[in-house]
């Protein structure tokens, strides 16, 4: 049998009603385990809608629950009256149930049957409501009276003559008995409840010889029967034959056979024919001897009312197979059915008395007619319930049914072994496996919930999972089947579907036209090779666009060494949410992209084909031509062949391709400033994030920059009146250049835009009571080489500076001139416990060989954790400077390390990417600017151009008295290859700066 599907409805019935568990009104504390709704739907197996009084009827019904046998049945049946039948018999299978009562009246039955959960406390829903059917009772089915009586009476005495005989009927009491005769019309008969019954008559003064004697009967219909009475009077004796039967009375008076005499054994029904010899019905009921099998009472006449097979006995007391089958009345479920034919294993396999191809609807007598049997000639005579026909296909399960849940997959193979691991599963069970266990059978992440209530299946093992089988797989509290965002990552504010502002899409905005870089960029349309690009309607908010165009000047010089790289290595190396778009500014513009598309179609794999399909566009319209917010940036932009729009629909500049330390173009370089744009982009929204309190300090201002007095911008700060019920501080920082562009060359031979050097620049936080005292550092920046850059840096530790409802003054330090936006981003993510104080350790030095030199530099911290901290960390913030001071350029290049030891334990910051040629390249997806002017994919110690410095964090406490009273004695050196460092032109020539700020902070 083929499995099919519950409908939708069904599981969008789990999602809605299935609940869930809350911790009780009371505040116990126990555990309250509420069991999943049960789902439980039935329909009609068997339902008539007419029956006869006093005849048993049936019903069944078949039920699907969503946790097998865990329901029962209340039938009730009403009669006609509405009363309650309380004579009713009702037993339950594994899924089935049957109902069995005798109706006493006529009139219509109500048969309701209600299902309920087996486990009063558990929640259920009946789906399609319980179960009423309507049946009609019609009145029994009655046959006509049998009169017996002779056929003819000899009157001797016709003032007095005496009717007398007997009347058959399952309801004589419902019989009445009339007779005619000349005068006597419609005249009563007494009749007794014996069934016998007698009249007189004076026929003296009459000349008829016929009395017709009438009975109607019956309790619902009446039926009437008639038997004709012939009245020979006797004028003489004579007896022609001398059989013993006056002539007047036998049939037979001109008879051959003449020595005989009429007797019973003679003449058995006295009319004067010799039975052995010249009466061809002994017993005169119509029926000729060798047809007739009895020879009866005298006095019927054999009909089909009567004798329904026309064999000469009377069914009602002389034949006990009525319908001559050969199976008696009493074991003949059709007593009077089909004539003709005898029972036999052929024709009647149950040998119950019906014709199999005829009149037999369940051959096998089995509990199931046929049409609905799998086996309708199979085991007989036996009692179908959920342990003999588990799948209720009319196959015995122990002895005809090989697979007895019919689900496909057999109970047992050939030798015997075990193929269906659950032999039971209920008809239409929903994704049956080859082990014959369906959805609701199995749990296949064994998290308690089985397949088929599983919205969620895979779950990881451990997991706790909620009634549908959906744990918070991404810890944000949102369980899976309504988190719409599953990996959500830490420290960012949910909402209801699971996802946080970083993960959602930027919806798009309505902007009419643009004049340069970082503005919105409006609508346009582009006709591309074989189609034509709408960028509104591509928008999907999660996307980057880079555009590159081919250029060629009057000279014939062209850019086609970056145009024309290899586009697969190009590709390969771009983010998988960038839409790369080809065009060209020269007249061949049509040729010119048919040639890139042919060249990216021979760099790429066919599956890669397939991925890159849709987000690569060769624009079939000459550059200059362009119009809409495509054409402005193209007009705006200082270097329009190279550009591109970030994931705020903002227009974006590209940077310098200049390789290091070849000073080369390096094409492949293009496929930083996606991953730039990609890696902005949680900086910038941190700032949308609900659950963060921001306040700023500079909003967009302008810092002069230079070595005089512009070198440093002051801003007073205050804090919320809650600031100590955050538990995390994080600094978000924008260096925006003038104009929002690039450092490019003027006309006139200035220069415009960004800044040039790497210089750092720094945020001081002002002393409390002293403000022209700013000298504590707060954040370290190292800029960029000609271009903007935004950061966000955790200064969590450094929490302990500031206080609630506290105005604080800072100082913003650089040479670099831009607006600057800084500001403060407040937010709680349930740390445990917050940074509330710290001490000053160490600072840096000169690495020239003195690093360590006790005589010149605190490199011992003595301190003594406050009583109840509960965590100790020494925050670092270690950047190393002076390129070009010595031979090794070590301070700013060296991988130096900087050891911390105390009471037996050791740890180090190291700067792994030091020295090397692309170490800062590959820190772009970490907020590195890309593409800077300058030397920017050198590795530093410490730092990169372009980016913020991040503070190095280690754990303490274990290494720490923590009694709040002990001393302990932190060791701090800077090494180089594990020694001290020693410059080949010499000790302490200074100007190579190790700059570090280095505290000790203690958490509560």
């Amino acid at each position: 049998m083929d499995m099919t599907k519950p409908t939708a409805i069904l599981l969008i019935l789990l999602m809605t009603l299935s609940g869930c568990t809350s911790p009780d009104s009371d505040g116990s504390d126990d555990d309250v385990v509420e069991k999943p709704l049960l789902l439980i739907s039935a329909s009609w197996a068997e339902a008539v809608d007419f029956s006869n009084m006093d005849e048993v009827v049936s019903f069944s019904i078949i039920v699907n629950s969503s946790t097998p046998d865990s329901w029962i049945g209340i039938p009730t049946v009403l009669d006609p009256n509405g009363n309650v039948v309380s004579d009713l018999s009702w037993s339950r299978g594994f899924d089935s149930g049957s109902l069995y009562f005798e109706p006493k009246m006529i009139g219509n039955y109500t048969v309701k049957i209600n299902l309920e959960a087996g486990d009063i406390n558990r929640e259920y829903l009946v789906q399609g409501g319980n179960l009423t059917h309507i049946i009609e009772i019609l009145p029994p089915t009655e046959y006509p009276a049998i009169i017996v009586v002779p056929t003819a009476m000899i009157v001797e005495n016709p003032e007095m003559i005496l009717l007398q005989g007997t009347l058959k009927h399952s309801s004589i009491e419902s019989c009445s008995m009339v007779f005619n005769y000349d005068t006597y019309q419609q005249f009563p008969i007494s009749l007794q409840l014996s069934g016998q019954w007698s009249a007189i008559i004076d026929a003296s003064n009459s000349q008829e010889n016929i009395i017709e004697v009438i009975a109607r009967c019956g309790v619902w219909s009446t039926l009437s029967s008639h038997q004709n009475i012939s009245l020979i009077f006797m004028i003489s004796e004579m007896d022609s034959d001398r059989d013993g039967i006056n002539d007047e009375l036998d049939r037979c008076n001109d008879g051959e056979e003449n020595s005989w005499t009429s007797n019973i054994n003679t003449d058995y029904d006295s009319d004067g024919c010799r039975d052995i010899t010249e009466d061809l019905d002994d017993d005169n009921d119509g029926v000729n001897d060798y047809q007739d099998w009895c020879l009866s009472v005298v006095g019927w006449i054999s009909e089909q009312s009567s004798d329904y097979d026309m064999d000469g006995c009377h069914d009602l007391d002389e034949d006990n197979d009525d319908d001559d089958d050969s199976v008696i009345d009493n074991t003949d479920l059709c007593p009077k059915g089909h004539l003709g034919w005898i029972s036999t294993l052929n024709n009647d396999w149950d040998r119950d008395g019906c014709h199999d191809f005829v009149e037999d609807s369940n051959d096998d007598q089995d509990d199931y007619d046929d049409i609905n049997d799998s086996c309708p000639l199979g085991e007989q005579m036996w009692i179908a319930d959920s342990i003999t026909d588990f799948d209720q296909d009319g196959c015995h399960d122990a002895y005809e049914d090989d697979d007895d849940d019919n689900d496909g997959v057999n109970d047992y193979n050939m030798t015997g072994d075990i193929l269906d691991q659950c032999p039971q599963t209920p008809a239409n069970s929903f994704d049956i496996d080859e082990l014959g266990c369906a959805a609701f059978q199995r749990d296949s992440d064994e998290d308690g919930i089985n397949d088929l209530l599983d919205e969620c299946e895979g779950t990881p093992t451990g997991l706790v999972v909620n009634n549908i089988g959906c744990a918070d797989l991404d810890d944000d509290g949102v369980f899976a089947n309504v988190d719409s965002c599953p990996n959500t990552p830490v420290r960012w504010t949910v909402d209801n579907i699971g996802c946080t502002v970083v993960q959602l899409p930027i919806p798009w905005t309505v902007s009419n036209s643009l004049n340069g870089p970082m503005q919105i960029v409006p609508d346009f349309t582009v006709p591309t090779l074989g189609s034509t690009f709408y960028f509104d309607e591509v928008w999907t908010g999660k996307d980057v666009y880079l555009f590159l165009f081919k250029y060629t000047s009057s000279s014939g010089s062209s850019n086609t060494n970056v145009w024309g790289q290899n586009p697969g290595t190009l590709i390969r190396n771009l983010p998988d949410n960038t839409h790369l778009f080809y065009g060209s500014f020269d007249t061949s513009y049509h040729s010119d992209v048919i040639d890139r598309r042919t060249a990216v179609e021979n760099s790429l794999n066919p599956s890669e084909e397939t991925k890159w399909n849709d987000r690569i566009h060769y624009i079939d319209q000459r550059a200059s031509s362009i119009t809409g917010g495509l054409g402005d940036m193209i007009s705006s932009i200082n270097n329009p062949l190279y550009m591109g729009i970030d994931r705020f629909q903002m227009a974006r500049e590209s940077g310098s391709l200049s390789s290091y330390p070849s000073g080369a173009i390096a094409p492949l370089h293009l496929a930083f400033e996606p991953q730039q744009w990609n890696a902005e982009f949680p900086v910038e929204i941190r700032l949308q994030d609900p659950g963060i309190e921001i306040i700023t300090m500079m909003d967009f201002e302008y810092h002069q920059g230079g070595w005089q007095g512009g070198y440093s911008s002051k801003r007073n700060v205050t804090f919320p009146s809650n600031l100590s019920s955050y538990d995390t501080l994080e600094i978000y920082h924008e260096h925006a250049c003038d104009e929002r562009s690039n450092r490019y060359g003027k006309a006139d031979g200035s220069e415009g835009g960004c800044h040039e050097w790497d210089f750092e620049a720094n945020l001081y936080i002002c002393d409390p009571v002293n403000v022209n005292s700013c000298g504590t550092e707060y954040v370290r920046w190292i800029t960029t080489y000609g271009r903007e850059g935004r950061w966000l840096t955790d200064l969590t530790p450094y929490l302990f500076m500031i206080e609630d409802n506290e105005e604080r003054q800072f100082r913003y330090g650089g040479a670099n001139r831009g607006s600057l936006t800084i500001s403060f981003l407040l937010s709680n993510w349930g740390e445990g416990d917050i940074a509330d104080s710290g001490e000053f350790a160490f600072s840096g030095g000169e690495f020239d060989g003195t690093y360590n030199d006790e005589s010149k530099y605190d490199r011992q911290f003595n301190f003594t954790v406050p009583s109840g901290t509960t965590r100790v960390e020494i925050v670092a913030t270690i950047t190393g400077h002076g390129f070009n001071q010595d031979n090794q350029n070590c301070a700013e290049f060296c991988n130096h390390e900087h050891h911390y030891s105390m009471n037996g334990y050791s740890t180090a910051e190291l700067h792994p990417i030091a020295n090397s040629n692309d170490g800062c390249k590959q820190l772009v997806s970490e907020g590195v600017v890309a593409n800077q002017y300058g030397s920017w994919p050198y590795g530093r110690a410490g730092w990169c151009p372009g980016q913020d410095v991040k503070q190095w964090r280690f754990d303490i406490s274990s290494w720490s008295d923590m009694s709040g009273i002990g001393v302990n004695n932190l060791h701090y050196e800077g090494l180089f290859n594990g020694q001290e460092y020693s410059p080949s032109d010499g000790v302490g020539n200074g100007n190579r700066n190790i700059h570090a700020e280095i505290w000790i902070v203690y958490y509560q």
